[in-house]
């Protein structure tokens, strides 16, 4: 008798477990935020640049710095990066505010962006994060387009930039090490066509453009 309830005790015992066990898998699977998106490794078959990604590209002709994998990323770099990124915004589709300039005798028109979306487009457009950069209001110069940070915010002076017209040319993948593409685009100016390039080195990324840009090379002709 006494054996016979030790089995019937670890009979029961085993059964409690297996049932604790398989309950812990059903909650792992119920769990698991598979909202996320997951990377995937692109092939030369399978990268593509949709009308999306050329009119990003489109605006990076214009707004991005020439930089390669030999470039630093320095401070300079990133003050470019915000400066060009924001400075031809409209009111259409960026948060504008009026700032007194006393070296200027007036009113400045400035976009105001926060530190947070400044960050997330440094990413989608090189997939990397952008370093803490706090310009002062102080220390810019007279007559200068602002560009400086305050209270968890940037403000970049409105300016235009010169009427060059940038028009898609080719996208060709590579299949080498790992994956990547490079894309140009014509450049059009005050009625001459084709008096540059703009080419790009991008790699697929997993963001909303599908890529992200490893250099930029701007040619003129004449």
């Amino acid at each position: 008798m006494f054996g016979r309830s030790i089995g019937l005790k670890c009979a029961l015992l085993f059964v409690l477990m297996m049932a604790v066990l398989l309950a812990g898998c059903e909650n792992s699977a119920e769990n698991k935020d598979y909202s996320q998106p997951q990377t995937q490794t692109q092939t030369k078959e399978n990268f593509e640049l949709t009308d999306e990604g050329k009119d990003f590209l489109t605006q990076m002709c214009k707004e991005l710095s020439d930089f390669n994998a030999q470039t630093e990323m320095d401070e300079k770099f990133w003050r470019d990066f915000l400066f060009y990124s924001y400075t031809g915004a409209s009111a259409e589709n960026a948060d504008m505010e009026q700032v007194y300039r006393e070296d200027l005798g007036g009113e400045e028109t400035v976009v105001k962006v926060s530190r947070q979306d400044v960050q997330a487009y440094a990413k989608l457009v090189f997939g990397t994060e952008m370093p803490d950069l706090e310009p002062s209001f102080e220390e810019m110069e007279n007559g200068q387009t602002s560009c400086y940070y305050q209270d968890g915010f940037y403000y970049i002076g409105v300016s235009d930039f010169p009427d060059y017209q940038y028009t898609f040319d080719e996208f060709t993948v590579y299949e080498e090490s790992e994956t990547y593409a490079i894309v140009k685009y014509n450049i059009d100016f005050e009625g001459e066509s084709n008096v540059g390039t703009v080419s790009f080195n991008i790699f697929p990324a997993d963001n909303e453009n599908g890529f992200i840009i490893r250099s930029k090379t701007t040619e003129f002709f004449r």
